[in-house]
């Protein structure tokens, strides 16, 4: 059996690699540029930074999230200034991010070099994360905290000793919880995903299980159990909140359509209002898209690990695509599905070219 050949793999690993240092330095001069001033950036949500810094320093008492909380805390151990935390979530996005994203996905540098690189070329690549790196947003430190419990998950589902299982286990669901804290609907997926990650995958299920979405979501909605969720997006376009799908989750008949134009707008980034969209698409969306439909094609090959992954892709996207409208904050809530199918397409890469290697 012969191993897919795809395009991208003619290309020399001494390339990907000049890639990748060309990145690395361009996204430094970046940050640099940035933090002098001599750089000003505008973009969706721009006032969540001053607002997190005004609380750190305790001008506001009011917290939204455990993520200002954690800064005041800093603030009050002499640890905190705004400059340094965002250069230390700089870090986490160049070096830690692209590491931990390579390390899940299970590519050694030795054995899978080529793969290796190409995940940390695919991380560096990512603007928007970029952009929530150069200032005090949680979305950065949120990606951290989901991968690390991504590492925990795996070693937990490949552990066969039932003590390690229960400890990594247990220290899997407080890291859900620390996610829930940051964002509700984000720790909620992941702590429901280690519930459901026994259910299995094929491609004649992924139809099965498509439909039953669908049809759990349709019965939701129209019960009112999606209500919370259709009122809040209905206030994206009533409050003027920017760039907006603008589309009425409000009768319960057009639900499905208009949750599958969600996806295709919000999700896919087929929704394409300026040119600031269009390159976003094509650096972002088109890896995504090739990878995500990969992963589906070789779906049988799914582990634990994997389906856990596949599992909290649906759940957390299910809550963001309905309650969502903004497609600026699109851009950072689909942070965490793309990364795990970032790691699901590499994990499966490394699993083929393992068995090919034994075939031969």
């Amino acid at each position: 059996m012969r191993h897919n050949n795809f395009f991208f793999e003619r290309i020399s690993n001494y390339t990907i690699l000049l890639f990748i240092v060309f990145i690395f330095f361009i996204k430094l001069v970046f940050m640099i540029l940035i933090q002098t001033g001599f750089l000003k950036l505008s973009f969706g949500g721009g006032s969540d930074a001053n607002y997190y810094n005004s609380y750190a320093e305790g001008y506001i008492n009011v917290a939204v999230n455990s993520w200002p909380v954690i800064l005041r805390y800093l603030n009050n151990l002499g640890l905190y200034s705004r400059e340094l935390i965002s250069y230390l979530l700089f870090f986490l996005d160049i070096i830690i991010i692209p590491l931990m994203t390579v390390k899940i996905s299970g590519l050694k540098i030795k054995d899978n070099q080529k793969y290796y690189f190409y995940a940390l070329l695919i991380c560096l690549m990512y603007p928007t994360l970029l952009f929530y790196s150069t200032d005090v947003y949680r979305d950065v430190f949120m990606v951290f905290v989901f991968l690390f419990g991504c590492v925990i998950v795996k070693k937990c589902l490949s552990s066969s000793n039932i003590f390690m299982f229960l400890f990594l286990f247990a220290l899997s669901v407080s890291i859900g919880f620390i996610l829930l804290d940051l964002r509700p609907y984000l720790g909620y997926a992941f702590l429901l995903s280690l519930l459901l990650w026994r259910i299995s995958f094929n491609k004649k299920r992924i139809i099965f299980f498509c439909i039953l979405y669908f049809l759990i979501l349709f019965l939701a909605n129209y019960i009112g159990l999606l209500d919370e969720l259709t009122e809040y997006r209905a206030g994206f376009e009533d409050g003027g909140g920017g760039s907006t799908l603008g589309l009425n989750f409000s009768n319960p008949v057009m639900f499905i359509p208009n949750f599958i134009l969600s996806i295709l707008g919000q999700l896919f980034g087929l929704y394409v209002t300026n040119p600031l969209a269009v390159i976003l698409f094509i650096i972002e969306t088109i890896p995504f898209l090739f990878m995500f439909i990969y992963v589906i094609k070789n779906i049988k090959l799914a582990d634990k690990f994997i389906r856990f992954l596949i599992i909290f892709f649906m759940l957390y996207g299910s809550v963001w695509l309905i309650g969502n409208d903004n497609l600026g904050t699109a851009l950072r809530l689909r942070f965490y599905n793309y990364f795990a199918i970032y790691i699901c397409f590499f994990y499966i890469l490394r699993l083929k070219s393992l068995s090919i290697k034994k075939g031969h």
